[in-house]
């Protein structure tokens, strides 16, 4: 479904805006985002102005050498700024680098530190876990934290922004185009709960779709083209009107109506000259 959003977005001009939303951190964890429509994979988090990955990277039998109290541990783009947390899960002298939670000090992206004990072994390898250092709810718009914090600490999020609609808005007159078509006999797609379409959309049909959800949404329409297509509506014509026009010519320009009978579990091939 995510090739028809796009279509979609395109086709009803809803396009990206740039959104910058700066906190500071007093006491509480959880911070609303101003946008409502976010795009969560284009979503950066900065800590006092240093990029805060989401994720740092685990380690698994990694080395690790001491001086003193301190332990250098060396992970090829491990991820942390200083101020995250590693538990270390397993360790090769406990009396040099004990199990459980260390605050991390970056030295380099691919070198940090952390606090162990003056004893034992000057060297050895270790295993360390993370945990995310923040999610973000697109059903509330809030993002919380769960990495460090420090009163005091600036929190700038970056990201971009749909200004009118969510990807959940429009699946949902997706859905709604997808009705249409099996209404007019095109053929029965089913949206699944993991966000694809079944049977698997060709390219025109994405485009299809697209375009009947367009019509829900806007209504105001003058006209579909596509490379194959070349279809002007009436402005009197009704939503409904138009997107049976579009399907009906959509038909005749392929030449066959496939659809899927669900409760017969066959497929029916109906040839548009017949």
């Amino acid at each position: 479904m995510t090739d028809i959003i796009i279509k979609l977005r395109d086709a009803i001009e809803d396009n990206y805006k740039y959104t910058t939303d700066s906190f500071e951190y007093i006491t509480s964890k959880i911070f609303t985002l101003t946008e409502a429509n976010i795009d969560s994979t284009s979503l950066v988090c900065y800590k006092n102005g240093v990029l805060w990955p989401l994720t740092p990277v685990a380690g698994a039998a990694v080395a690790w050498t001491r001086v003193g109290t301190v332990v250098t541990i060396t992970k090829t783009a491990h991820g942390f700024i200083t101020g995250d947390t590693a538990t270390v899960s397993v360790t090769s002298d406990a009396a040099a680098l004990p199990l459980g939670a260390k605050i991390v000090t970056k030295l380099t992206d691919n070198t940090f530190t952390v606090v162990g004990l003056n004893a034992g072994a000057a060297s050895g390898t270790c295993t360390y876990t993370i945990v995310a250092n923040y999610a973000y709810s697109s059903s509330t718009g809030k993002v919380t934290i769960t990495g460090n914090l420090t009163a005091g600490d600036v929190l700038e999020f970056i990201y971009n922004a749909y200004a009118k609609y969510s990807d959940i808005e429009l699946r949902g007159y997706i859905r709604a185009a997808l009705g249409y078509l099996a209404i007019e006999r095109y053929k029965t797609f089913v949206a699944r709960s993991d966000n694809t379409v079944f049977p698997t959309p060709t390219e025109a049909e994405e485009y299809l779709i697209s375009f009947i959800a367009s019509v829900i949404i806007k209504g105001a329409i003058s006209s579909y083209k596509t490379p194959e297509i070349s279809i002007s509506f009436n402005d009197k014509m009704s939503k409904e009107d138009k997107i049976k026009q579009a399907i009906r010519q959509f038909s005749k320009t392929y030449g066959i109506i496939d659809y899927l009978d669900l409760d017969e579990e066959t497929v029916i091939e109906e040839d548009e000259d017949d």
